[in-house]
């Protein structure tokens, strides 16, 4: 597992995230994937709990299916934005881990 930023860490500013869309945050080397849905954000550990792979390609971004599943690109599973469930492939009954986020003045920041 990786860890987890300490509250009030700047991980990364609104509009530097697609919308929709993910991106790993500059924090300890991405170790935090941003998903983007309007003003929605929502933050996991940037590692697939099936393949131990960060979830982003090497340029830190995310695929992110209809806006509404992140996809590891390692294997394929598809994990659920809003819970970190995964939905399909080798990481059936796995989830991500959550990080607590909030926006604030267009800053994400960890809570």
């Amino acid at each position: 597992m990786r860890p987890k930023p300490p509250a009030g860490t700047e991980l990364a500013r609104l509009d530097e995230i697609p919308d929709p869309g993910a991106r790993a945050a500059a924090w300890e080397k991405g170790a935090v994937l941003l998903v983007r849905r309007g003003s929605d954000i929502t933050a996991w550990s940037n590692l697939c709990p099936h393949a131990g792979l960060p979830l982003t390609l090497p340029d830190g971004r995310g695929l992110l299916h209809k806006g509404e599943t992140l996809v590891c690109p390692v294997h394929g599973a598809s994990f659920d934005i809003e819970d970190g469930r995964c939905t399909g492939g080798p990481a059936a009954g796995d989830r991500l881990v959550p990080i607590a986020v909030k926006v604030t003045g267009g800053v994400i920041r960890a809570v």
